[in-house]
C-alpha cells in the first residue's frame, strides 16, 4: 500500500485543487492549521479516494522523515527556548534600553533593525530570530506594528543572504550551478558572482525597504492600516493578528525601562556566540546550542534563576513554537500530496510551449515566482527546475546564467512571501504575529519587486548572451 502512495500520478489540472483549496482558506479563515488540514485531506481523497485517512498518515510520515520538517521543528524548539530565555532573565529588555539611547526615534530604529538585517547576513533563519529578537522591543517603543515590523525583518533576510557569496544561500546555489555545469572561470562560486548583477528581486525589496524607512515610499496594504492604528492609539499588534491571541501596546515596551543601569553585554555574548558558531560550523542548530549554554552561565552564575525555573522557562519556549511547527508539518505534508498528484510536471507541460529565448529568464521568473508563492519549496524548487531551465536555456541559445539567477530570485520572493514557508513561519514566530498577517504585510511590497524585476530579466534578456 505504501509503495502505491509513493509513486508519481498526472491528474491533469486536478493535481492543483489542493494547493487552491489551501489558499482559499487561508484568505477566508486566516487560520492556517485549519487550511492546511482540508488542503492535504483533499489531496489525501484525490489519491486514495475512501482510503484517503491511511494516505493522509502517509504522506505525514513522509514529511517527516525527508528531515527538513524534523530539522525545522527542533530548530524552532532551541529558537523558542533562547527567546523565553533572554525574555525571564531580561538581558532582552535591558539590551533594548541600552539601544533605544541610539535608536531613539522611529526611523533610527527601523534604520537599525535594516542595519543589522545586513550585519547578520550568514543564513537567513539566524537573522530573522537575532534581529526580530533583539529590535522588536524597540520598534514596539517607537509604534512600528509589528506588521511593518515582521516585513523589515524578512526583507533583510534571505534577500540580504543571497546578495553576500559567502551565505548559506551563496553556498546551496554555487553547489547547484556547480553540478548543472553553470560555471564561471571553472567554478560555481564564480558564476554566482558573476550573475550577481542580475539579482534584481533582492536588490528591489531592499530599495523599497530603505525608502520606506527614511519616508520617501509609501507603506501599503494592512501596513499602512496598522501603522495608522499604532500611531492613534499605541496598538503595535491587535488580537487578531496576534500569535497568541493577545494585543500589545506600545506602551508595554514603555513599561520596562528602569532607572538602572542596563548592561547590552549579556545579550550582545549570546548574539556574538550564535554568529560565531554558525560562522565556524556552518550549523545554525548548533550555534542556537551554544547560545542556550552561554545564556543559561550568565543567569545560574548572577543567580537570575534556578536551574528548575530555567527547564520551566524552557519547556515554555518549546510549546511557544508549537502552532508554528504543526503548521510547518502540514506544509510539508501538502508538498509531498502535490509530488505524488504530479503537480509539478502538469504546470511544467503545460508552460513549456510558451517559452521564447530573448525572454527565457522573465519567464522563468515570472512562473517559478509564482509556483514558489502558491506550492512552496525555495530551494527544493531550484533544484527541481534547474536540470529543466538549464537544457532549455542552451537549447535556445542563450545564456544559462541569466536564468539560473531567475531561479535565485524567485526562491527569495518565496523566501519573503510563501504563507507556509519556513522563513514566513520563523519570522512570524520571532515578531510573534500570525504567518498569514506576515505574508500580508510583505505582499504588497513584493508584488511591485514580482513586476519589476520581470521587466529587468526581459531587458536584460536582448542584452546578455
Amino acid at each position: 500500500m505504501r509503495r502505491q502512495f509513493m509513486e508519481t500520478m498526472q491528474l491533469g489540472f486536478i493535481s492543483l485543487i489542493p494547493t487552491i483549496v489551501m489558499f482559499v482558506f487561508v484568505f477566508w479563515t486566516k487560520r492556517m492549521l485549519l487550511s492546511f488540514t482540508i488542503a492535504t485531506l483533499v489531496g489525501s481523497v484525490l489519491i486514495g479516494g475512501f482510503t484517503f485517512p491511511t494516505v493522509w498518515l502517509d504522506k505525514l510520515q513522509t514529511a517527516w522523515a525527508a528531515g527538513t520538517c524534523g530539522y525545522l521543528v527542533v530548530m524552532l524548539s532551541l529558537f523558542g527556548i533562547l527567546i523565553k530565555l533572554l525574555d525571564v532573565s531580561g538581558y532582552s529588555l535591558e539590551f533594548a534600553n541600552w539601544m533605544g539611547k541610539y535608536a531613539n526615534t522611529r526611523r533610527k530604529a527601523m534604520l537599525i533593525t535594516f542595519a543589522m538585517g545586513w550585519l547578520i547576513f550568514v543564513d537567513d533563519y539566524l537573522n530573522n530570530m537575532a534581529v526580530s529578537t533583539a529590535m522588536k522591543n524597540i520598534c514596539d517603543k517607537h509604534k512600528i506594528p509589528r506588521t511593518l515590523f515582521g516585513f523589515l525583518v524578512n526583507c533583510t533576510a534571505a534577500p540580504v543572504c543571497v546578495l553576500i557569496p559567502v551565505s548559506t544561500w551563496a553556498a546551496f546555489y554555487s553547489g547547484l550551478f556547480e553540478e548543472m555545469n553553470v560555471r564561471v572561470n571553472g567554478t560555481g562560486l564564480g558564476a554566482y558572482i558573476a550573475g550577481m548583477p542580475f539579482l534584481f528581486y533582492p536588490v528591489i525589496l531592499l530599495l523599497i525597504c530603505f525608502l520606506i524607512i527614511i519616508g520617501v515610499f509609501p507603506l501599503l496594504g494592512i501596513t499602512k492600516k496598522d501603522n495608522e492604528l499604532a500611531m492613534q492609539t499605541g496598538i503595535v499588534c491587535s488580537k487578531e493578528e496576534s500569535l497568541d491571541g493577545k494585543e500589545l501596546h506600545a506602551d508595554s515596551a514603555n513599561s520596562g525601562e528602569t532607572q538602572t543601569k542596563n548592561n547590552p553585554l549579556k545579550f550582545l555574548a549570546t548574539m556574538i556566540t550564535i554568529v560565531t558558531i554558525t560562522i565556524v560550523t556552518k550549523n545554525v542548530m548548533v550555534a542556537c546550542m551554544g547560545a542556550i549554554v552561554v545564556v543559561v552561565g550568565i543567569i545560574v552564575f548572577e543567580k537570575k534563576l534556578k536551574l528548575t525555573e530555567v527547564f520551566s522557562h524552557s519547556f515554555e519556549g518549546i510549546a511557544s513554537m508549537l502552532t508554528v511547527d504543526a503548521t510547518i508539518a502540514l506544509a510539508l505534508t501538502l508538498v509531498e500530496i502535490n509530488k505524488t498528484t504530479g503537480m509539478t510536471d502538469y504546470v511544467i507541460t503545460v508552460l513549456t510551449p510558451l517559452l521564447n529565448g530573448s525572454i527565457f529568464a522573465a519567464i522563468v521568473f515570472a512562473f517559478c515566482g509564482a509556483y514558489v508563492f502558491f506550492a512552496g519549496g525555495f530551494w527544493d524548487g531550484s533544484m527541481i527546475f534547474a536540470p529543466i531551465v538549464v537544457p532549455i536555456a542552451v537549447a535556445l541559445g542563450v545564456n544559462p546564467l541569466l536564468s539560473c539567477m531567475a531561479l535565485v530570485c524567485a526562491a527569495t520572493l518565496g523566501s519573503t512571501t510563501f504563507v507556509a514557508g519556513d522563513a514566513v513561519m520563523i519570522t512570524s514566530g520571532a515578531v510573534e504575529i500570525k504567518p498569514y498577517y506576515q505574508m500580508l504585510g510583505t505582499f504588497p511590497y513584493a508584488l511591485i519587486g514580482y513586476i519589476l524585476t520581470i521587466i529587468g530579466f526581459a531587458i536584460t534578456g536582448f542584452i546578455v548572451k
